[in-house]
């Protein structure tokens, strides 16, 4: 039986299958395998790809910690104590967190409306404690307070 090029539907599976397995391990010379029984095709089977995921999934909630870190110090404080810095350095060699990405996940922390949110009320505060600090510190001068 002749097929006729309206006979097909145009894509791969009309083709004749292929005679060898691109998963399939090779030892010997010549093969597709690496001589150490591994395919020779990187990455094209679902484990590395799953792996490769895995490894993606994991460096983003190593990213989201050290994000968490950084905003919940600086929503503390504008200025970084030594203890602080010393931490942040900690937690980017256990984190795995580049310069580039640091200098990224930095920016995006500076950025975030909530943490200027919070610096803000907390310098409005301070001011206001300041202030009242200093008023209550007058008039109990001029009442003699407490002497």
């Amino acid at each position: 039986m002749e097929l006729d090029l309206s006979d097909s539907s145009g894509t791969d599976d009309d083709l004749p299958p292929s005679r060898q397995n691109r998963f399939q391990r090779s030892d010997h010379a010549g093969g597709t395998g690496t001589g150490n029984g591994k395919s020779a095709i990187v990455g094209s089977g679902p484990l590395p790809r799953m792996q490769n995921d895995m490894k993606t999934q994991i460096h983003n909630i190593e990213q989201e910690a050290y994000t968490s870190v950084l905003r919940a110090f600086k929503a503390q404080s504008d200025a970084i104590t030594w203890e602080k810095e010393s931490t942040i350095t900690e937690l980017r060699k256990e984190l795995r967190v580049s310069d580039e990405e640091h200098r990224e996940l930095l920016s995006r922390v500076n950025a975030d409306d909530i943490i200027r949110r919070i610096r803000s009320y907390i310098l409005s505060y301070s001011t206001e404690q300041f202030l009242y600090t200093i008023e209550q510190t007058v008039v109990c001068s001029a009442f003699q307070c407490g002497v």
